[in-house]
């Protein structure tokens, strides 16, 4: 993400100066209840140390030179790995190690998800001010103080509760899924109107009259008044060059005793409230069993509303009146168009108005505006007028997985490629599952839903079934099955096979990446013309396994190197521990990109998969040979909760717009 002009070079400018007579000290105290890994960019000058541990409860001081102007943030869920390489969830450097580059490489570089505490310190003790401020324009992580020495000189801070008050769709999650950072709207979309400056349009820097202010930089600037959380704030202070600082991670709130006229108030205020709350209490319960699926939906259209909302005339103009097919669905046909100030290629899904799909739209949009991730395709706007519905993204100017496949099929195998799709898959189904503001089922993932960028790196795309869970969540309530057939899970047609969840997206994987080595396209192969159901497809890999080989019967012509029968080995073995019939046997996708990431020698080969044929499934009725290639979804959407959509879209737009006008 480009980075913001900020004061550290505007008053570097205009403060530069060459002598260098004395230090001054930072003391870096740790209240939170965990540890943090303090860390530095000098962007003149230097500190003692651009890098440490601090555990809690303690304080550290370090010197910096005069005239040092830089940045000082706070590393969480820092970790090394088995290679040395350390890392850290949010605040990380870049450098592999505790201690970040002692100085910027590039202009304007900067830690992304912190919180920072930013100094431009005066040359001499006893000529000129040192400038301080703090920072959330590249994120929030942890609640910070500044507070110098100096008592006539005040502290400034940013302490926000992220779970709160950070808009839904930003949180990021840790391992625990436990919130853990803010994200900003431009790390996860990298819009001219996200991210104002750095950005070029005709070679201008992009000004305040053309990028406002986003959901996220409203809530910080209402909670954090004296921080920057807009590019164009004017938010830093000064005092007395002679002053230290002292920066507090998480400080703890202070309170004193007695009660001020203004508590007094507050108390009053907060007891009138309770009593209006009691008051709606009552009459939210009499409506509550009709209201749980509007509320549910409502979350969904807040986090649409957020988004860029695109007219019908303007999704047609975009698309040059429709004039460019990139191809269709079982929901929709896709074009190929461009963002009205021409800045780049996106695609235009226009859902089916014959078939009933709202539900579908407002999953896929719901689903996708979570979502923030390399292998997940972005999600770039909407439109919504009645009966019109479009989604806007990211074009893919490599197509899908499934027209790679068959390219490659006709000519000689690119093994690497397809690993390292693959793996790149693996990690975006790993993101859904366990790392998104909340758990994401896909349900529909099949080649056709993965799409490749100009490096052909996969994308996962189509969220119309996709299902939003709980992140403690594993089981899901499932009324209708859902998915394309010879991607769904077993127990998603029968609960006599177990229970649904985020497993069932494991098994649609598995059906993939032996689709991509050719394992299902050679089925009719192996099993003979006359019956091609009567064997399953991996009974005979598991005769080559008897065999002691693994499909070179298949791949004799095509497997010339070792390293590329090791990755069809991997991808194998892989793809049939990710099909076993029974869920709990299937590995959960953080433990797939393990194995297709560790070494061959440590995968075991799995055991026979328990026959399962979706064709015969009664669930599914019958199909005709082009239907069972179209996604599915037995259930009818509510045109209830259709219309409450349409509406509630309307009427959170009427806030926001009364909202700003009050503002």
């Amino acid at each position: 993400m480009a980075g913001r002009c900020a004061l550290l070079f505007l008053l570097a400018s205009d403060f530069l100066v060459s002598a260098v007579t004395s230090s001054r000290n930072f003391t870096i105290e740790n209240n939170c209840d965990s540890i943090i890994w303090p860390a530095s960019y000098s962007y003149q000058g230097s500190l003692e140390t651009n890098g440490f541990r601090l555990e809690k409860g303690q304080r550290r001081t370090i010197k910096a030179t005069s005239s040092w102007v830089g940045q000082i943030w706070g590393r969480t869920l820092c970790s090394t790995n088995s290679s040395s390489v350390f890392s850290c969830v949010t605040g990380d450097c870049g450098t592999g190690k505790i201690e970040c580059n002692k100085t910027v490489v590039e202009p304007f570089m900067s830690a992304t998800l912190a919180t920072l505490a930013e100094f431009n310190l005066a040359a001499t003790p006893e000529d000129g001010e040192n400038y301080y401020d703090v920072s959330v324009i590249y994120g929030y992580n942890l609640p910070l103080r500044v507070t110098p020495e100096n008592q006539k000189c005040k502290p400034i801070k940013c302490v926000v509760d992220i779970d709160k008050k950070c808009p839904s769709e930003l949180i990021l999650n840790d391992s625990s899924n436990n919130p853990s950072a803010c994200e900003t709207p431009c790390q996860q979309n990298e819009l001219p109107e996200l991210c104002c400056v750095g950005l070029y349009v005709d070679e201008d820097i992009r000004g305040p009259e053309n990028c406002n202010r986003t959901i996220y930089s409203k809530t910080f600037n209402h909670e954090c008044r004296d921080a920057y959380s807009y590019a164009y704030d004017n938010k830093y202070f000064t005092c007395p060059g002679s002053s230290n600082f002292v920066i507090t991670f998480c400080p703890s709130s202070t309170t004193k005793p007695g009660i001020s006229p203004r508590k007094l108030k507050l108390i009053l205020g907060f007891s009138s409230a309770f009593a209006t709350i009691i008051i709606v209490a009552i009459v939210v319960k009499v409506r509550a069993s009709n209201m749980r699926k509007s509320d549910r939906n409502r979350k969904n259209m807040e986090a649409v509303v957020m988004l860029k909302r695109f007219s019908y005339s303007q999704v047609k103009k975009m698309t040059k009146s429709f004039a460019n097919i990139l191809g269709k669905g079982g929901f929709g046909t896709v074009y190929k168009g461009k963002l009205p100030d021409g800045s780049r290629d996106i695609a235009v899904k226009i859902l089916n108005e014959s078939k009933g799909n709202g539900e579908e739209f407002i999953n896929e949009v719901a689903s996708m505006s979570r979502t923030s991730h390399v292998n997940i395709v972005a999600l770039l706007g909407f439109c919504y007028e009645g009966s019109k519905k479009a989604i806007i993204y990211e074009f893919m100017p490599n197509g899908s997985l499934d027209k790679f496949i068959s390219e490659k099929m006709s000519e000689k195998m690119d093994w690497k490629t397809l690993y390292n799709i693959a793996v790149g898959v693996s990690r975006g189904l790993e993101y859904l599952h366990n790392r998104c503001v909340s758990r994401i089922v896909h349900f529909d993932i099949k080649p056709q839903n993965i799409l490749m960028d100009g490096e052909f790196c996969p994308k996962i795309s189509d969220f119309g079934l996709a299902r939003l869970g709980k992140n403690n969540e594993s089981i899901m309530s499932m009324l209708d099955a859902r998915g394309t057939i010879g991607y769904i899970a077993p127990e998603v047609f029968s609960k006599n096979f177990g229970g649904v969840s985020h497993k069932s997206d494991v098994y649609s994987y598995g059906m993939v990446v032996l689709e991509m080595i050719g394992a299902r396209d050679n089925n009719t192969q192996n099993a003979g013309t006359n019956n091609t159901s009567s064997m399953y497809f991996p009974d005979w890999i598991y005769k080559d396994f008897e065999k002691g080989e693994i499909m070179s019967s298949v791949f004799a012509d095509q497997i010339t190197e070792e390293e590329d029968e090791k990755i069809v080995k991997k991808m194998v073995l892989v793809g049939l521990w990710c099909i076993q019939t029974n869920p709990y046997d299937r590995p959960p996708m953080n433990k797939v990109v393990e194995m297709l990431e560790g070494s061959l020698e440590a995968l075991e080969i799995p055991p026979k998969p328990l026959l399962f044929s979706p064709a015969s499934s009664s669930t599914t009725g019958t199909k005709t040979a082009h239907e069972s290639q179209e996604t599915s979804n037995f259930s009818e959407p509510s045109r209830d909760t259709l219309h409450y959509f349409e509406q509630g879209v309307q009427d959170i737009e009427e806030e926001n717009q009364d909202s700003s006008r009050s503002s």
